[in-house]
C-alpha cells in the first residue's frame, strides 16, 4: 500500500513488492542499514573530490591549466592522446573510475530518496540521523579538500601590475572588476583601430 503521508508501522512491500518486514527487529535492522548507507553516501562525496583531484593531477600541466569550461574528457582525449600514451591511459582510467564512482553515488542517492518516499517515520528518522552523523564526521574533511582546491586555483591566476595594486591597496576606490573591464575595452578599441588601419 502506497502512503502519501507520514505513518508508523511495519514495512510492507518496502521498495520491492515481495519485501515485507513484519517484525520489530526487522524494522530496526532496516533502519540501521539505511543509517549506514546514508553515512556511506556522505563519505562518497569526499571520495569523488579525491578522485577528481587525482585525475587532474595525472594530466600534464598544460592540460590541467586549460579553461575549466572544457570537459575533463575532452582534455584527456582528442588531440592530446597521441603524445604520451601511457600518461593519457592512466588519466583515462582514472576518469573512468571517477565516472563509475559517480554512477554508484547517484544510484545510492536515488535508492535513499526512494526509501524516504515511503513516508515511514522510522525510515526517515534513520536516514536523517545517518546524513547528520556522516556530515558531522566527514564534513570538515570535505571542507578542507574544497578549500585546498580553491587555494590551488587561486595560485594559478595570473595578475598584472594594475590588478595586484587594486587587490593590495584597500584605499583604492576602483574595483578589480572595473580595472579588468577597462583593460578589455582598451584591448577591443586597439583591435578595432588596428583593423581600421589595415582596411584604410
Amino acid at each position: 500500500m502506497m502512503h502519501m503521508w507520514y505513518w508508523f508501522g511495519y514495512l510492507n512491500e518496502f521498495l520491492f513488492k515481495e519485501f515485507n518486514v513484519t517484525t520489530t527487529w526487522g524494522v530496526l535492522s532496516i533502519c540501521l542499514g539505511l543509517t549506514a548507507l546514508a553515512i556511506v553516501y556522505e563519505a562518497m562525496k569526499i571520495l569523488q573530490v579525491f578522485l577528481r583531484k587525482q585525475t587532474i593531477a595525472s594530466l600534464p600541466h598544460e592540460l590541467s591549466m586549460q579553461d575549466e569550461k572544457s570537459s575533463l574528457l575532452s582534455k584527456i582525449s582528442s588531440r592530446y592522446l597521441g603524445r604520451s600514451t601511457r600518461l593519457y591511459c592512466s588519466s583515462y582510467l582514472l576518469w573512468l573510475l571517477e565516472v563509475f564512482h559517480f554512477t554508484i553515488h547517484t544510484t545510492l542517492g536515488y535508492f535513499l530518496m526512494l526509501a524516504v518516499m515511503t513516508y515511514n517515520v522510522y525510515v526517515n528518522i534513520a536516514l536523517v540521523m545517518g546524513a547528520g552523523i556522516g556530515y558531522f564526521i566527514l564534513g570538515p574533511t570535505l571542507v578542507e579538500l574544497n578549500m585546498a582546491q580553491y587555494n590551488n586555483k587561486r595560485k594559478d591566476i595570473k595578475c598584472n601590475l594594475e590588478c595586484s595594486d587594486a587587490i593590495l591597496d584597500p584605499n583604492r576606490r576602483q574595483s578589480t572588476v572595473s580595472i579588468i573591464a577597462e583593460q578589455l575595452v582598451t584591448e577591443a578599441n586597439i583591435d578595432v583601430d588596428v583593423q581600421g588601419m589595415r582596411v584604410g
